[in-house]
């Protein structure tokens, strides 16, 4: 390959450092960013059923918890002096900056490079817990509280079961008929955690306030 040809297929291929990183961090949000719609989606086809959506049910949710990369990379630095608004040197501190190029077998073949000579980068990307209270919710009141709250009937042979849905930050509180098959839903009622009201009451199938 003429050396000219060899020289425009390395520039095609490097990059500045920081550049890579940010196209490798970018990948990986974006991979996420794919699931979260994902379990956004699952959520909204809960909500909107009602059957579903009368027992607090939440989607589940997928996270990559840890992302290793690592990429072999040929680096040169550049130095670069610093200029007035007009493009001349001002006579400041230069600015070193990597460039770097990937070293696969193409690159080894065009460019001739040493793959023995070539640098390691790598990259670890760790998920770390979501800012705001959805993602650390604890709930204000036990659930021995929320189940008071909701005023069941007293009935022995019916069973109380409760759930804490930190993204309603709400207590979902179900008294069911165990006895049939499959078990009945008698009662069902949305306690707010932070006040303990019943917001919504559903008996026999209905809404009853």
């Amino acid at each position: 390959m003429p050396a000219d040809d060899a020289e425009r297929i390395g520039d095609l291929l490097s990059t500045p450092l920081e550049d890579l990183l940010i196209a490798l961090g970018s990948g990986i949000g974006q991979s996420q960013a794919e699931l979260d719609r994902h379990s956004i989606e699952i959520q909204r086809l809960i909500d909107e059923d009602p059957t579903l959506a009368q027992y607090g049910l939440e989607a589940t949710w997928y996270q990559i918890p840890r992302t290793e990369v690592e990429v072999k990379i040929a680096v040169a630095m550049e130095q670069q002096t610093r200029s007035t608004a007009g493009g001349l040197p001002d006579g400041g501190p230069t600015r070193a900056r990597l460039w770097v190029q990937p070293v696969n077998a193409t690159v080894s073949n065009l460019l001739g490079f040493d793959v023995q000579a070539a640098s390691t980068v790598k990259l670890n990307v760790v998920a770390v817990p979501p800012p705001g209270h959805v993602g650390s919710a604890t709930p204000s009141h036990t659930r021995e509280e929320a189940i008071a709250a909701a005023k069941l009937s007293d009935d022995p042979n019916l069973r109380i079961s409760a759930n804490f849905n930190p993204g309603a930050l709400a207590w979902f509180v179900r008294q069911t008929d165990e006895r049939p098959t499959p078990p009945s839903l008698v009662t069902l009622v949305r306690v707010d955690d932070e006040t303990l009201a019943a917001v919504d009451r559903v008996r026999d199938g209905e809404v009853v306030g």
